[in-house]
């Protein structure tokens, strides 16, 4: 599990530890128990907003994913672009409109 970047309350985390930290304390489980690569995300009104990385296996809940690739199950929210070879469940695709 690799985290590059989490913007969070104003601030900017880099270290890994601090972000699961915060990840834990947020409530976002499923996040942790996932496995991911140089992620970059942002949590804003109790939601993941992921920028890039890998999203390689998992189970992504809900949350807003605008880049990057995603290999994981699909549950809910919303996919705006990237690179999808995931399982499809439930959510709003908006990368077909581009």
């Amino acid at each position: 599990m690799n985290f590059l970047e989490l913007r969070h309350n104003g601030n900017i985390y880099n270290n890994n530890n601090d972000i699961l930290k915060i990840l834990d304390s947020e409530g976002f489980y499923w996040l942790i128990d996932s496995e991911v690569n140089d992620a970059i995300i942002e949590i804003n009104n109790n939601t993941v907003i992921w920028h890039g990385g890998i999203f390689m296996s998992g189970d992504w809940y809900y949350g807003i994913f605008k880049n990057g690739k995603f290999f994981g199950k699909w549950e809910n929210g919303i996919f705006e672009h990237g690179h999808f070879n995931g399982e499809w469940i439930s959510g709003i695709d908006l990368s077909k409109n581009n």
